[in-house]
């Protein structure tokens, strides 16, 4: 690769990273404003069924594609029709089996649980948006292969807001828990239209051997992570939903719901970083900088972000009225924010190894991670409830540090020092916050009060101590805009 493509390969990722965040401050405002009326006019049951369902039909979404997709981004030659079409076939075939295990596996459990209509019709909807986004998977690969994320980004706003913007209004006209099912048909649909018809291709069914062969290499290997992924995430959430019931589970998805807000920064740059590094591979030295500038500014935006949240959470459950059903998911919610902090910075550096080929390290810690799930999530969610499985986030959550210790050996990165400058003012701003607590304000001088403290000692450390790298990322957003 010549300096001129590095030099491009470093131009579109800062761009798209940029616009990504930006974007996805959009999506996740939406999202957290939906989430947000909608726990309002639902309860926490309602909330705790389509969460359970939600996960369950998500599971799905891990046997239908057996890693192809990652292995065309990863791919380092271009990609050719009969790699487009093979990866197709595969994954419907994979998609129709997958549907008629879930409906025959629905029919015994509803008989079991004696589920009815609302439990039907969620379930539906999201089959349905699992094909849909089966469909989209060829159309979303050309997009990221282009690094063309601003399209995936714009659809994804589309989406997210159609979604919670219908979910809230069959809400409000007391539709229940079916304004979920209504929202996701809606969504789905447009999604699958839109991104059709942007990045349209040559839908075909056929079969090439050494196309296949060549993609399962990379993606089966990639798949049986995702797959450990799945078995520590998702199975181990339908667990600990199974043990404490709808409705502590719907006080563990509002407790995760803030925290993961912070989680857009580093979702829009791993969503650009992954094909960016996978071309990367031979220039470690460019891989490295390229890490290290993607960490911090993770770190830079995430742990601010999930402090701030977890620090005015107990305010705003005081100030709305008929909100205090939610009291019980504060506690929670602290072991979540620390965790999304440890995840923010371990995800991208194993996304890193996913790039660059290292699968099996991955596969590794992937395996660490689920036997440690399901070894403290039983055992803690049984003795200690709801509060149990946050116990546990936890506990898994400090085994990171391994990878971490990992990727520096592997990518020579000062990990710790890289974002060591957001850590402290994090800090700063959390002892900050606390000392105004102890005034005793109400709860809406306590919120304007712990948002203008924060902003103000998080961004005066930045000004004294980061200048240099707040420099360097207002001359990146310069630059774009003087390219426009």
């Amino acid at each position: 690769m010549e300096e001129i493509n590095l030099q491009e390969i470093k131009e579109k990722t800062t761009k798209n990273v940029l616009f990504l965040s930006l974007r996805n401050i959009g999506i996740q405002s939406i999202s957290v404003l939906g989430f947000f009326l909608l726990t309002i006019l639902l309860g926490r049951g309602e909330v705790g069924l389509f969460a359970v369902v939600a996960e369950s039909v998500s599971i799905l979404g891990y046997f239908s594609d057996i890693g192809l997709a990652a292995a065309l981004i990863q791919k380092k030659d271009e990609i050719k029709k009969e790699h487009l079409q093979t990866t197709f076939t595969i994954q419907q075939i994979l998609v129709f089996i997958s549907l008629i295990i879930v409906f025959f596996v629905y029919s015994k459990i509803s008989v079991s649980k004696a589920y009815g209509p609302k439990e039907f019709w969620i379930f539906v909807s999201l089959c349905f948006s699992f094909v849909a986004a089966s469909l989209k998977t060829i159309p979303s690969v050309l997009l990221e292969r282009k690094l063309n994320f601003k399209l995936i980004s714009t659809i994804d706003i589309i989406e997210n807001t159609s979604f919670y913007f219908f979910a809230v209004i069959f809400a409000f006209f007391g539709f229940g828990v079916y304004s979920y099912a209504i929202a996701t048909f809606i969504r789905s649909l447009l999604g699958l239209i839109i991104i059709y018809k942007k990045s349209y291709w040559p839908i075909g069914f056929s079969y090439h051997k050494e196309s296949a062969k060549s993609l399962f290499k990379y993606g089966i290997p990639f798949q049986f992570n995702s797959f450990i992924a799945m078995a520590k995430d998702r199975l181990s959430s339908l667990l600990v939903a199974g043990i404490v019931g709808r409705d502590a589970f719907g006080i563990l998805s509002w407790a995760q719901k803030g925290p993961r807000m912070s989680l857009s920064f580093m979702d829009a740059i791993m969503k650009v970083t992954f094909p960016t590094f996978a071309r990367l591979q031979d220039h470690p030295d460019f891989l490295k900088k390229s890490l290290e500038k993607s960490l911090y500014f993770i770190a830079l935006f995430v742990f601010p972000m999930t402090a701030g949240i977890a620090l005015i959470a107990p305010d705003i459950i005081n100030f709305i009225p008929k909100y205090t059903k939610w009291a019980p998911a504060i506690l929670p919610l602290y072991f979540y924010a620390v965790n999304v902090a440890i995840a923010s910075i371990t995800t991208p550096l194993t996304n890193a190894f996913n790039a660059i080929g290292k699968i099996t390290l991955t596969t590794k810690f992937m395996l660490m991670w689920a036997i440690l799930t399901w070894t403290f999530f039983p055992i803690l969610t049984i003795k200690f409830g709801y509060m149990g499985a946050a116990y546990a986030t936890l506990i898994v959550g400090f085994s990171s540090f391994i990878v971490w210790f990992v990727a520096k050996k592997i990518f020579n990165i000062q990990i710790i020092k890289t974002i060591s400058g957001p850590t402290i003012a994090t800090f700063l701003m959390i002892i900050s916050c606390l000392f105004f607590q102890t005034l005793n304000f109400n709860s809406l001088i306590n919120i304007i009060g712990k948002i203008i403290i924060s902003v103000s000692i998080y961004g005066l450390y930045h000004f004294l101590f980061s200048k240099n790298e707040i420099i360097w990322f207002w001359q990146q957003i310069s630059c774009l805009k003087q390219k426009k």
